[in-house]
């Protein structure tokens, strides 16, 4: 059975997307690699941080291909920054309290999880009322 061009150009494309994303993953492992063996950095830091790095990364390029607005781009910027950060600093600490190499990166997540959504929150609520807040100053 023939394919259509159609279809093989399809196939190509899938192809092309899951090579692609084979790449990305692999150079995101070696990059924990590196930080967590050559530069000794903890693996919960190294991970998040280079998670991070990719996700901005995929941000920029849907702004550079119009898909975002600058706006739109730096809220997401915040979003993974705030993430990163809340998630590592609480894995970290809960690897110092509970020093169980399964329970700690856990319990440190489920901790950072709850703080980023309250820090999400009030960011939200933050941006929301800049406008007034700018508006009411300009009148003073």
């Amino acid at each position: 059975m023939q394919r259509t061009k159609s279809e093989t150009k399809a196939l190509r494309e899938i192809g092309f997307h899951a090579a692609k994303d084979a790449g990305k993953e692999a150079l995101r492992g070696a990059a924990v690699y590196a930080a967590v063996n050559l530069a000794q950095v903890s693996k919960s830091v190294a991970a998040a941080t280079i998670s991070g790095v990719f996700r901005i990364a995929d941000q920029v390029e849907l702004l550079r291909a119009g898909e975002l607005s600058s706006v739109e781009c730096a809220e997401a910027v915040v979003d993974i920054l705030n993430s990163v950060l809340i998630g590592t600093v609480f894995a970290e600490l809960a690897k110092k309290w509970i020093p169980h190499p399964v329970l700690s990166p856990i319990l440190g997540n489920a901790a950072g999880v709850f703080l980023y959504q309250i820090v999400n929150a009030y960011t939200k609520i933050a941006m929301e009322s800049l406008p007034q807040v700018r508006a009411a100053a300009a009148q003073a």
